[in-house]
């Protein structure tokens, strides 16, 4: 099958590669002192809690979340999302919500850290009127089976039981929509299966070649973080001691991201009042507790982080369906330039930049992120009304971009050179300036510069949508 196939003078199946292992080295070497720092601050906080506690005898200070819930939030369990089945893979049981039709084309929805297939509630109904979606619960998060071996988790086992999973339910290929750590996995299985994939929708997450080495130094999951979950037990005791504030600092946007945005957290703080989720007296936070409830909750999705960091793409290998990348301008979790970058390893893609948007766009603005989406996958089908395209040849206009270009965006002239590498040899069109709010599908690229400005390159191939290739 597509094993023994090959992309660019490469077989599929040997895409990826590890990093230097001096690089390794270093990076386990700086993990040991992270983890005598955090030892030190243990020590202290017990020192400082045995004081308090002397003093108030009749306080209560749990240290650990275990034993948090008895049983599961109910809208972890009910139907009215989806219907919640099972499937058994080379002995690991995998939870999963499916929605729409069996007959219609399958999206599989991957989550980000800290999630599960919760995540994409807002997603699931208006995706199912035209696919047959399914928003997994990745190994070792939530409902799914929990292996502890840190070697189970490599990209290349992660891919392949995916590519299982999808011929489990008889389909040779799917969408792949993956956010944050579930898009770097999407990478990677377009790169080593792109027989099996349609088309794939990155949220939040660059290249894996890229994420890496642009995480943003003041981030939760930042380089020094990513150290520290490299040492053996200490980090899964550590984030689940109730003085822990990660799921919190994760689950919200900071004031620093966008002050119009809510925030995750502030939207969990009363019962919800929109879609499936109406009847359900929700606290989104106590329910992410409940899902990262014990220390062995932890160790799965910990066991990715061990693992993905230290293995890229071969240079040379070009993702060939058509992608499209969303990311917030108010996301300090990803960097904008990397996100853009991500470009250099697509034939066909779409960049699309949300304004006000942080890093869970799916959850922050669902209605323009679902828009964003459906016109991607299936595009008229999607849109209520008829849109006419009004291009807008202007002289003054397109020196009006690039002064947006170079003092508007801080993504440099790295970006710049970027686009000109891949578009080249290509006979573009036309650059045009379009409306901000205009859709446009296809290959090409669409950044939000300013309220009123955005930027269009147009290169190689208009991909079909679902729509257009049923027709053919």
């Amino acid at each position: 099958m597509n094993m023994n196939k090959v992309q660019n003078g490469k077989l599929y199946n040997d895409v990826i590669e590890l990093v230097p292992k001096g690089t390794i080295f270093i990076f386990y070497t700086k993990s040991i002192f992270i983890g005598i720092w955090t030892l030190i601050k243990w020590l202290i906080h017990v020192v400082w809690s045995s004081i308090y506690q002397a003093k108030n005898k009749n306080s209560e200070n749990p240290d650990y979340y275990d034993g948090y819930h008895d049983k599961p939030p109910s809208i972890l369990v009910d139907n009215k999302i989806g219907r919640h089945s099972y499937v058994k893979l080379k002995g690991v049981k995998l939870h999963y919500v499916e929605a729409g039709s069996q007959g219609s084309p399958l999206v599989l929805l991957l989550h980000g850290f800290p999630d599960c297939w919760l995540g994409w509630r807002n997603q699931i109904d208006e995706l199912s009127k035209f696919f047959r979606v399914i928003a997994l619960d990745m190994k070792g998060f939530n409902d799914s089976d929990k292996p502890i071996w840190r070697q189970v988790y490599t990209p290349k086992k992660i891919c392949e039981e995916l590519r299982q999973f999808v011929f489990s339910f008889g389909y040779h290929t799917t969408t792949i929509i993956g956010h944050d750590i579930g898009a770097v996995i999407g990478w990677f299985f377009a790169h080593t299966n792109p027989d099996n994939i349609d088309r794939f929708i990155c949220v939040s997450a660059s290249h894996p070649n890229l994420i890496w080495n642009n995480l943003h130094p003041k981030a939760v999951i930042n380089n020094s973080w990513l150290q520290f979950v490299q040492l053996p037990l200490l980090p899964e005791v550590d984030h689940s001691r109730s003085y822990s504030n990660f799921l919190e600092k994760c689950l919200k946007t900071s004031q620093a991201e966008s002050n119009s945005t809510k925030t995750v957290v502030s939207l969990v703080r009363r019962p919800s009042e929109n879609g499936f989720e109406k009847g359900f007296d929700v606290n989104w936070l106590d329910t992410y507790k409940y899902v990262f409830n014990r220390r062995s909750d932890w160790t799965g999705p910990f066991n990715y982080y061990r693992n993905f960091p230290f293995y890229r793409i071969k240079e040379g290998c070009i993702v060939r369906c058509p992608v499209l990348i969303i990311t917030g301008n108010a996301d300090n979790f990803c960097c904008l330039e990397a996100m853009v970058k991500s470009t250099e390893y697509c034939d066909n893609f779409l960049v699309k930049i949300i304004e006000g948007a942080g890093h869970w766009p799916h959850q922050q603005v669902p209605d323009e992120f679902n828009k964003i989406v459906l016109n991607f996958l299936v595009g008229r089908r999607a849109n209520s009304e008829v849109r006419t395209h009004v291009e807008k040849n202007n002289k003054g206009l397109v020196g009006r971009m690039f002064g947006a270009v170079s003092s508007g965006v801080k993504i440099g002239s790295s970006m710049l050179d970027s686009m000109q590498q891949r578009t080249n040899d290509l006979h573009l069109p036309y650059v045009s300036i379009l409306p901000d709010r205009n859709e446009m599908l296809g290959n090409h690229v669409k950044m939000h510069l300013s309220p009123k400005l955005s930027w269009t390159i147009f290169c190689r191939r208009e991909p079909d949508t679902f729509e257009q290739k049923a027709q053919k």
